[in-house]
């Protein structure tokens, strides 16, 4: 399915699938931060299907994390 939409204020998006999000050539977020999902180093190492390249913020240890090699490391 594909869908556009412009709005004035919040847009919200619940799925019981994958979303995905796909642009020519990029994808911009203005007016607001872009939010990675928040994790503890717990519920990250109970995550299944991750991928080299999924980013998140773990909140034990206060920082951004990728999956990069098959393991998690921080970004600073």
């Amino acid at each position: 399915m594909t869908q556009t939409k412009k709005v004035t204020g919040d847009y919200t998006i619940d799925s019981t699938t994958d979303i995905n999000l796909t642009a020519a050539s990029q994808v911009i977020v203005t007016g607001s931060p872009l939010r990675l999902a928040s994790f503890t180093t717990t519920q990250r190492d109970a995550l299944s299907g991750t991928a080299n390249g999924d980013l998140i913020y773990n909140v034990t240890l206060s920082k951004i994390q990728a999956y990069a090699g098959g393991a998690w490391v921080n970004l600073h």
